[in-house]
């Protein structure tokens, strides 16, 4: 008896796991109350315990916002924001009142008819914090400053950004980019910033802002508009701090 009913909990496990795979990614039946209907989802995670960081959420019915229709994120659904700016403009955005960190995100959508259907579906990688980034916490303007990394994802997306004050007005912290979107295509390596992008005639940088940013793509339902999908951006943030002197600037520190 005991392995009888072992054997129904391995089944049952079995069933609801293909049952979610089905409903969610495969055999979708074709359905043309979708054909006008576009989704752009873009979720951006920074590793937050509990909650995401941000998700643009761009759907729209032939080719416009449509407040008869209502999206939902694992139940939850979106509020439709309309504001005015400026020469009698309107702009909508869907918006949550909560951005709740979970293992997989399902985006549904009511249509007027009351009927629902799957936008999309992502369910990320649980191994993402374990990749190993070698980052210093503190840099000199005297010497390069090398960042490291072994066996992340690849391809990963390396951004720069530079605190930096005039020489003229040091009590004025301006944020500049040194680096634009390097892409990182080998699992263990690393990026050195020369020591001559730290300080010139005119400015002086007291900090680097390093973030390593790993897309993964989702499932789109087929039947939507061409040109649909969801793509999580995953967010590793890294601040290195100049070592000549302290600054007194507001940090986002790991």
């Amino acid at each position: 008896m005991k392995y009888i009913n072992i054997l129904l909990l391995t089944l049952i496990i079995q069933s609801c796991s293909k049952t979610e795979k089905t409903k969610y990614l495969e055999n979708i039946e074709v359905d043309e109350r979708l054909a006008s209907i576009s989704a752009n989802i873009y979720i951006t995670d920074d590793n937050h315990p509990e909650k995401l960081s941000a998700i643009e959420l761009n759907v729209y019915d032939g080719g416009r916002f449509n407040s008869k229709n209502t999206i939902l994120l694992n139940n939850q659904p979106f509020i439709l924001e309309t504001r005015k700016s400026n020469y009698y403009k309107s702009y909508s955005s869907y918006k949550l009142k909560k951005y709740k960190k979970d293992e997989a995100y399902l985006f549904e959508i009511i249509l007027e008819d009351s009927s629902r259907h799957t936008l999309a579906y992502i369910k990320p990688r649980k191994d993402y914090m374990d990749l190993n980034y070698i980052i210093p916490k503190h840099f000199s303007s005297d010497e390069n400053l090398e960042l490291k990394w072994e066996n992340i994802y690849i391809p990963t997306e390396l951004r720069i950004n530079k605190e930096t004050y005039e020489r003229k007005h040091p009590q004025y912290i301006l944020p500049k980019t040194h680096e634009y979107g390097y892409k990182i295509t080998n699992k263990s390596a690393s990026y050195i910033i020369d020591k001559s992008a730290f300080s010139d005639s005119l400015e002086v940088t007291v900090e680097i802002k390093a973030r390593f940013i790993v897309r993964e793509k989702g499932r789109i339902n087929p039947n939507l508009s061409s040109g649909s999908l969801i793509y999580i951006n995953r967010l590793v943030k890294k601040s290195i701090l100049k070592s000549e002197k302290a600054v007194k600037i507001n940090l986002n520190q790991d």
